[in-house]
């Protein structure tokens, strides 16, 4: 296989050492809601073998463990746990967007692992929907960039492994678009390719595209006054949408294959499947800049399956799945022990820097961060969706 398949995973540097992000900020305790107490790491559990043993796990589609029958792209993480402990003792409760994921863990609040990105990672302490994790039940941590294990600690304490890491930005068919609008963000808002457009279903999201396009000092930070600038250039946008996509492979790249649309929010694996297939795609470098993200693993502060979840989370982290991820579907991992000249698909570690530590943070990223206005972006988002 030269680079990923083309049923690869829906969302989501390769990292090799500590990064600097000069003034981005992640999670910072100054400024963050306020934390509920949650379980100590050290308490007094049952041994694994006394644990139920059924995993209940917040996941995006197509990051189901190998060896379950949910997984039908070929991932090798997830394989140790299987094999170990079948690939029937897991379910999966499925991420549409990273808010709606929030919404899921906070009406439920009984899942043992949940998969969301750093952003949010405030809110899920802040509910006490999580717990840290023991870092020496883990044999692979020693191998995690150290600067996305700080991204994912509150108040010293880690609560989560990351493990995936990519970009997004508009993803287009450059035999359909001109090439001279393909050059920042306002090409989503272009009217000569009404109805061939779809951005994703992501509130979040959406208002950090229109603050970047507005030219708002902090995205991930809208004063009352730029949510609603933000909210009144999305429903501008909106006529031009073919529709909110929330469903990858149900959607949008059926979609975008067909030609029923030719531009489209997108992460990179979609990017590097359509290349690897022979489509003449483009994914957009805006002169505003591209969007990224990292994510992980939270443990659920009320798991009745501690060891068992660590285990789980060990088989995703190893150095084995972590290369399987870089190949397979294009993203970055987290593990620092991987050897990018064994990464088949060289062009596109090239052309997304997927061996440059910095790139996450450089100047021409933008890195996605907790949004202390989220709620009012959650309302200003529902209104441009009824417009």
């Amino acid at each position: 296989m030269n680079g990923p398949i083309e049923n690869a995973l829906s969302r989501r540097k390769f990292l090799g050492g500590a990064v600097m992000l000069g003034g981005a900020t992640i999670l910072t305790g100054c400024g963050s809601p306020a934390v509920e107490e949650t379980p100590d790491a050290g308490a007094s559990r049952p041994p694994m073998e006394q644990e139920p043993g059924e995993l209940s796990i917040l996941e995006w589609g197509g990051y189901e463990a190998g060896g379950t029958k949910a997984q039908a792209y070929g991932l090798v993480a997830g394989t140790d746990y299987t094999d170990k402990f079948g690939g029937n003792s897991i379910s999966y409760t499925y991420i549409n967007n990273d808010d709606q994921a929030l919404q899921k863990a906070t009406a439920s609040n009984t899942f043992d692992l949940m998969h969301p990105c750093v952003e949010d990672l405030p809110d899920y302490v802040s509910r006490g929907l999580v717990q840290p994790f023991d870092p020496e039940l883990l044999a692979s941590f020693g191998e995690l960039n150290p600067f996305l294990l700080e991204a994912g600690q509150v108040d010293g304490k880690q609560y989560m492994i990351p493990w995936d890491w990519g970009y997004g930005s508009l993803l287009y068919r450059k035999d359909m678009v001109d090439e001279a609008d393909a050059t920042g963000w306002e090409l989503a808002w272009n009217d000569k390719y009404a109805d061939k457009i779809s951005l994703w279903g992501g509130a979040s999201t959406n208002f950090e595209i229109a603050g970047l396009l507005l030219g708002f000092p902090n995205i991930d930070d809208p004063s009352p006054d730029e949510i609603e600038q933000a909210k009144q250039k999305l429903i501008e946008q909106k006529p031009l949408n073919k529709f909110y996509w929330d469903n990858e492979y149900g959607q949008m790249r059926p979609a975008f294959k067909s030609g029923t649309i030719h531009i489209a929010y997108s992460w990179q694996a979609a990017y590097a499947s359509f290349a690897d297939k022979g489509m003449d795609v483009g994914y957009m470098e805006p002169s505003q800049g591209r969007l990224s993200w990292l994510c992980g693993f939270l443990l659920g502060s009320t798991t009745e399956n501690y060891y068992h979840a660590h285990d789980y989370v060990e088989s995703f982290i190893n150095r084995k799945a972590s290369e399987d991820l870089v190949n397979l579907y294009s993203y970055g991992a987290a593990n620092t022990s991987i050897d990018i000249n064994k990464i088949e698909n060289q062009a596109l570690v090239d052309s997304l820097k997927l061996d440059d530590p910095a790139a996450i943070s450089s100047d021409d990223v933008h890195l996605q961060t907790w949004m202390p206005n989220s709620a009012s972006i959650d309302t200003a988002w529902q209104e441009v969706v009824a417009s």
